[in-house]
């Protein structure tokens, strides 16, 4: 785990809270009605609170319930960038993070499309975090390489 040595305190703690971020993805996707859900196959009496059809109430619960990921990165990204002593690592963190907001952006754009013409789900939230993370990671490295 050298990559872990090299960075700060902060670092380590902000990179556990987007792992959190990420697993907190993957279970709220579970929510999303419409989709593949191994929990409804385990447990059947979810399956009538999770329906596609479900009442305005539930359904607004659910959708609060797929927000909570989405806030929870930028409070995440917010609290680091008000941290970080280094203004060029906090640039290049700003910089990576609108890269990874795009990158994600068309990524959803293009399966959006694909669901559409072939009229199936798939769980976008699971491919929009993962965009991001990865979408941000490769930019940063660029990055700081093209700084070297």
């Amino acid at each position: 785990m050298s990559f872990c040595r090299k960075m700060t305190p902060l670092q380590q703690r902000t990179m556990r809270l987007m792992g959190v971020a990420m697993l907190l993805t993957v279970v709220t996707n579970f929510s999303t009605p419409g989709l593949a859900n191994p929990l409804v196959d385990l447990f059947p009496a979810l399956g009538r609170i999770v329906t596609p059809h479900a009442s305005v109430p539930v359904a607004m619960l659910m959708a609060a319930i797929s927000v909570l990921p989405i806030v929870m990165v930028a409070w995440i990204a917010w609290r680091y960038l008000s941290a970080e002593p280094d203004e060029f690592v906090r640039a290049l963190v700003m910089r990576a993070l609108l890269w990874a907001f795009a990158v994600t952006m068309v990524g959803n754009a293009v399966t959006a499309v694909l669901m559409n013409v072939y009229h199936l789900a798939f769980p976008l939230t699971v491919l929009d975090a993962d965009l991001f993370f990865i979408g941000g990671g490769v930019a940063f490295r660029v990055l700081q390489w093209s700084y070297r």
